[in-house]
């Protein structure tokens, strides 16, 4: 099987709604986040990438001032977000973009439900399921900067051009377990809290809480 995993840069608006009316065909698309967090509370998103089994799609929402697209691509029903590890990412797309992907896929929980392991990362999780070794050298880069390296660009292609692949194997494990709907209701629900850091410590805030008004708590700050 060949993977595309060379990076596809995005840096305009019309190339963004064009591949997300495209996108809104497909059903799943592998989605992750690059971001910084160093003099506020809240994520300031870098990138925003999309893998589609095609190509590695790497989104700059520092160059496109209307993401209203990828909003209405994040919420569109008939597609599916598979994301690993979500809880920080949904965080960047709720201040991004003010919406929180749905239908979602997390690869981490759903792999525990599979019996692949608990709390597994993404490099250990491809490579136990695909046998594909994947570096993580810049996992603290600036991703506000621009250019970004081809070292940053290889990085977060790699994100998503293998993700797609797992989540199938995954599906199909659930499926034969009869565990699918599980991570489904479990996906649903909000599983997992978001971390929100306020002047006092480490608050944690369920998705529910963040949707019922809580939210502002940890938006004080510019």
């Amino acid at each position: 099987m060949t993977i595309a995993t060379t990076p596809i840069w995005v840096d305009t608006q019309a190339e963004l709604e064009s591949l997300c009316a495209r996108w809104q065909q497909q059903a799943a698309i592998a989605i992750d986040t690059e971001f910084m967090r160093s003099q506020t509370y809240y994520p300031h998103a870098g990138l925003i990438q999309v893998g589609d089994g095609q190509g590695c799609y790497l989104i700059d929402p520092l160059a496109i001032d209307d993401l209203s697209a990828l909003a209405t691509l994040m919420t569109h029903p008939g597609t599916v977000k598979v994301i690993h590890s979500c809880s920080e990412d949904l965080e960047v797309f709720r201040y991004l973009l003010d919406v929180v992907p749905k239908p979602m896929f997390d690869t981490q929980n759903a792999a525990a439900f599979a019996n692949f392991g608990f709390s597994q990362g993404y490099a250990a999780l491809i490579q136990q399921l695909l046998s594909v070794s994947l570096e993580k050298g810049e996992t603290r880069s600036d991703w506000m900067q621009r250019p970004l390296s081809q070292s940053q660009l290889h990085y977060a292609a790699l994100d998503v051009a293998y993700l797609l692949v797992a989540y199938g194997k995954i599906l199909a494990e659930l499926k034969a377990l009869g565990r699918l709907e599980w991570v489904r209701e479990d996906s649903a629900n909000g599983h997992r809290p978001f971390l929100y850091w306020c002047s006092m410590g480490c608050l944690p805030i369920s998705l529910s809480c963040a949707w019922s008004g809580r939210w502002p708590l940890c938006g004080w700050r510019p």
